[in-house]
């Protein structure tokens, strides 16, 4: 989720667990990410989903901070911010992105399937706010979506799945729905093996096709003490009016 930015979904356990997405945190306890996230976009995808070089090269440089609190055992706390430095040839923006705010409310638990609703909104913001907008637009943004999480403890190796089926209203960009899943295999308490996909489509809007992704993304975590650092690659496969942006993914946890 995220814009893509953001986080997304990502779940990783080691000697003390990380937890995102469907799994909340436990009362008073918390987690800050900070993640870094540079994209080339050479080609692009136009309207009927070919894939074709552009003119100018796009570059992304994106740093996210992602914080959540637990309230309660049932409550998280969300918070997200990032700065951003991108230049498509045409258009450029330095500076701070949006910021986003919300909550998410575990409602169910049981053994190991958990599944939760979230609800964030998007402040105002001179930056870009959609992969496919300019800066500035869709400033106004409600994301509200339904997570749901299982464990694997059989075998030698612990191994999890999480799903997000997400809707996002967006002021002056069209809405769209998302359909994010991260599965992941613990091969110790140190390390974690993630692969993840993002796929949405943004609405039709007077005829005119919305945009399409399909981003995958595979990387590992190394955990040690209250710290994790997660290594990664992502890169968008497939799509409608949108980059085929790549790039790597480089984040760090710290629990409290």
């Amino acid at each position: 989720m995220w814009c893509s930015a953001l986080l997304g979904a990502v779940l990783a356990f080691g000697a003390d667990p990380v937890r995102a997405g469907a799994w909340n945190q436990s009362k008073g306890q918390g987690q800050l990410i900070v993640k870094y996230e540079p994209v080339w976009s050479i080609h692009r995808f136009d309207a009927d989903g070919d894939r074709f070089m552009q003119e100018h090269e796009r570059v992304d440089h994106v740093v996210s901070l992602w914080a959540e609190y637990g309230l309660s055992e049932r409550v998280t706390l969300l918070l997200k911010t990032d700065w951003q430095d991108a230049d498509d040839g045409v258009r450029s923006y330095r500076g701070i992105g949006p910021t986003e705010i919300g909550a998410r409310w575990q409602f169910l638990s049981v053994g190991q399937t958990v599944a939760s609703v979230q609800s964030t909104y998007v402040s105002d913001s001179q930056g870009r706010n959609a992969a496919w907008g300019s800066p500035g637009e869709g400033a106004q943004e409600l994301d509200i979506r339904l997570l749901a999480g299982h464990t694997f403890t059989k075998g030698r190796r612990a191994k999890f799945v999480e799903v997000q089926l997400a809707r996002r209203w967006r002021e002056s960009l069209s809405d769209d729905t998302r359909v994010e899943a991260t599965a992941g295999v613990h091969l110790s308490n140190d390390y974690t093996l993630l692969s993840q996909i993002y796929a949405g489509q943004g609405d039709e809007e007077a005829g005119d096709k919305g945009a399409r992704w399909l981003t995958a993304e595979i990387g590992a975590v190394r955990h040690w003490d209250a710290w994790s650092a997660q290594l990664g690659w992502r890169a968008t496969v497939a799509g409608r009016k949108v980059n085929a942006g790549d790039g790597p993914i480089v984040a760090l946890w710290r629990r409290f």
